[in-house]
């Protein structure tokens, strides 16, 4: 049974130069790998981890500087009226979240999308680990978009 299927984009799976079309099945076993083998390189884990919540250390730390819900702060509960404390836990969370995700998103694919393409590498799907373009079955010295040089031995795995 081959695990190639049409590319449909569920959010579970990083998009890469050119589809892969593995299936659900094999996706989740990469990730599972990647994963275990980013668990193993701690430094990786701590770096990604705390560059993600920069966003939400500078929120708290704004919030806890600031204190606008204080007893005669701006966002006093007890004067405030309700509108104007919805108006602004939207205009404080909306922004926040969307600088969150892009943090995120930075992170995943600075930290962790080396991790699965190396084992995605390992699995016999020739790619450069690290901007993920797609190499021809005998891969060249150096990868044709980035310039990085290529490791030669790739052994693949079945699954």
């Amino acid at each position: 049974m081959s695990h190639l299927m049409p590319q449909r984009h569920w959010g579970l799976w990083m998009r890469m130069h050119e589809p892969l079309g593995l299936s659900l099945r094999t996706q989740f076993v990469v990730h599972f790998w990647a994963n275990w083998h980013m668990l193993l390189q701690w430094r990786d884990l701590v770096t990604s981890s705390l560059f993600a919540l920069i966003p939400t250390a500078a929120m708290a730390l704004a919030l806890w500087t600031l204190k606008p819900f204080r007893r005669g702060g701006v966002l006093d509960f007890a004067t405030t009226d309700g509108s104007t404390l919805l108006l602004a836990g939207v205009a404080i969370i909306v922004p926040w979240l969307a600088v969150q995700h892009l943090f995120f998103v930075y992170a995943m694919q600075r930290w962790y999308a080396p991790y699965v393409r190396r084992e995605l590498v390992r699995r016999g799907n020739p790619m450069c680990e690290r901007c993920g373009h797609r190499l021809p079955p005998s891969p060249p010295t150096a990868c044709p978009e980035c310039g990085i040089p290529l490791q030669q031995e790739s052994k693949a795995v079945s699954g």
